[in-house]
């Protein structure tokens, strides 16, 4: 009797995990902690891959114990299940953060390009996205390559305002070497090369050629 106690309590205690697997998986969720770190394995001693901020939606993929397993940069990654909540309701508000941020950077039209600058009185590229971001309390990797590890991966089809764009140095290439906002209606607003100034132009020509990735931060 107590081995056929232990199997009917195995079973039961699989079919909640089972339950709550099928629960999860193919959901979409949003995180609520102020930084939360993506894994490369549901373990607190495995690499960092990036994190998000709070309010970042999130696609749950699968669970294993207290993790949840997620799509992150083409691949899959793990977030702790502590941090991450299940609503019918909206999550906040990001398509006024987005445009909040676009408004924000409009204001430094005309700023001239620095190499390494990162205030009004010069950008680079990485540096005016990382300041933009700053003034909304959000803290930024410094350079391009790195910013395309902030916040979460996007699909150039469901790009909006607010967004963070990043180039690779050429059509093909891997290494990302530009980054901008972008603002609507394919466009984006960035600090091109020395010589220029902040400016918004078409995701078009070159730059559609260059486009390698982008992340939304809210």
């Amino acid at each position: 009797m107590r081995n056929l106690f232990k199997v009917m309590v195995a079973a039961a205690f699989m079919l909640l995990t089972l339950t709550v697997c099928a629960g999860a998986a193919g959901e979409r969720a949003y995180t609520t902690a102020d930084v939360l770190n993506v894994r490369s394995q549901p373990s607190t001693d495995s690499a960092i891959l990036g994190q998000y901020v709070y309010g970042s939606t999130i696609d749950i993929t699968g669970t294993s114990d207290v993790w949840y397993q997620i799509r992150y940069n083409n691949g899959y990654a793990y977030v702790h299940s502590d941090y991450v909540a299940f609503s019918s309701t909206q999550t906040p508000d990001q398509s006024i953060k987005g445009q909040q941020i676009v408004e924000t950077a409009k204001q430094y039209i005309g700023t001239p390009y620095v190499y390494g600058g990162m205030s009004p009185s010069g950008f680079d590229c990485s540096g005016f996205v990382k300041y933009v971001y700053g003034l909304h309390g959000v803290s930024l990797n410094r350079v391009a390559a790195d910013q395309a590890y902030n916040g979460y991966w996007v699909s150039r089809e469901n790009l909006r305002p607010g967004d963070i764009i990043c180039f690779a140095s050429s059509a093909g290439s891997s290494y990302i070497s530009h980054v901008g906002i972008y603002v609507g209606n394919n466009q984006f607003i960035h600090s091109p090369r020395t010589g220029y100034t902040v400016t918004i132009e078409n995701l078009s020509g070159t730059y559609a050629s260059r486009y390698y990735t982008a992340r939304r931060i809210f």
